[in-house]
């Protein structure tokens, strides 16, 4: 038994050793980016957190492609994939009238925002804080938002993030 552990952790150290010493094309680090993009989509990224901020469901909703993009928190992953149905990532509704629909208000705050772009495809991962205005309760995590660049104006077409509760001492 030791000596078959032995034999696959070889093997598989090979396999990583192959994998690592395989050179990367150098046409493969030149993504197709612009400063211009750039502040197009860092433009966004405010907006999004404004609209969160001041509640302006309208202006929350010109930034996406649709209403019916994949949209949702992977902590309902578990509840939401049972019974051998299919998943449904498209929960915007759901954060939509959390959000805008409700008496609440809520302070939106991103973090570590880091940009990749390539032509008309962007990404932007970032850490996030969200509180509730009067309670200072909220929530913090990381989002994946993906963008597209459609008749020159970025969108957002996809967004998954994780959920916390926020420390008790986060004040």
């Amino acid at each position: 038994m030791k000596s078959q552990t032995f034999l696959a952790a070889i093997a598989l150290l090979l396999v990583t050793a192959s994998l690592a010493a395989q050179e990367t094309p150098s046409f493969l680090s030149d993504h197709h980016s612009s400063p211009e993009d750039r502040q197009a989509i860092e433009q966004l990224l405010a907006s999004y957190t404004k609209s969160v901020n001041t509640g302006d469901e309208k202006a929350f909703a010109a930034l996406l492609l649709d209403e019916q993009i994949p949209f949702m928190a992977t902590n309902s992953l578990d509840s939401r994939s049972t019974d051998n149905k299919r998943l449904d990532t498209h929960q915007y509704e759901d954060f939509r009238q959390a959000v805008f629909s409700s008496d609440k208000k809520y302070e939106q705050h991103f973090y570590n925002v880091r940009i990749e772009q390539d032509g008309r495809l962007a990404q932007a991962s970032l850490d996030f804080v969200t509180k509730e205005s009067k309670s200072q309760k909220g929530g913090y995590g990381w989002k994946v938002i993906q963008l597209l660049k459609v008749k020159g104006t970025w969108k957002i077409a996809s967004e998954f993030y994780t959920a916390y509760p926020l420390p008790s001492n986060s004040s």
